[in-house]
């Protein structure tokens, strides 16, 4: 069975965690390593999605992924911002701020080159070239479809 914490698939639990990922983004029940602190079953923690490896889509890894690069960047950020003092900028910051754009530019690039894959993908007309990009914006912002 793979199985994850995120909703929806695989996400940056997912891609926090020490355990490989299957193609889908998800960790495989059965290859769940001793140090893996949300999919351990001696973690007590609930699974939010999941599908039989029959089933797998075999897409999603590299969203997973790049949602990990987008998360530790933003820790980054974080940490850096931390050691501000007040009237101060750490240039550590501005670089780390730089990192955190590229990866949530890498994160939207993979969600646009997995979008023939997801179910919206599937669903969209693909000879109306102009729905296509609303589609796709959609897929990665759904906060702001119109």
């Amino acid at each position: 069975m793979h199985i994850g914490r995120s909703w929806g698939g695989g996400g940056h639990l997912e891609a926090a965690c020490p355990c490989p990922l299957e193609p889908c983004g998800l960790v495989d029940r059965d290859k769940v390593v001793d140090e893996c602190d949300q999919h351990s079953p001696m973690a007590c923690k609930t699974m939010r999605t999941g599908h039989r490896p029959e089933d797998c889509p075999g897409v999603g890894r590299d969203v997973v992924v790049a949602i990990g690069r987008t998360e530790t960047a933003r820790s980054t950020v974080i940490d850096a911002a931390s050691m501000e003092e007040a009237g101060y900028v750490n240039l550590f910051l501005l670089d780390a701020l730089d990192d955190y754009r590229a990866a949530v530019e890498h994160e939207a690039a993979e969600r646009i080159r997995m979008f023939p894959e997801t179910p919206a993908g599937h669903a969209a007309d693909w000879w109306d070239a102009a729905t296509i990009p609303d589609a796709i914006v959609n897929e990665i912002d759904p906060e702001t479809a119109s």
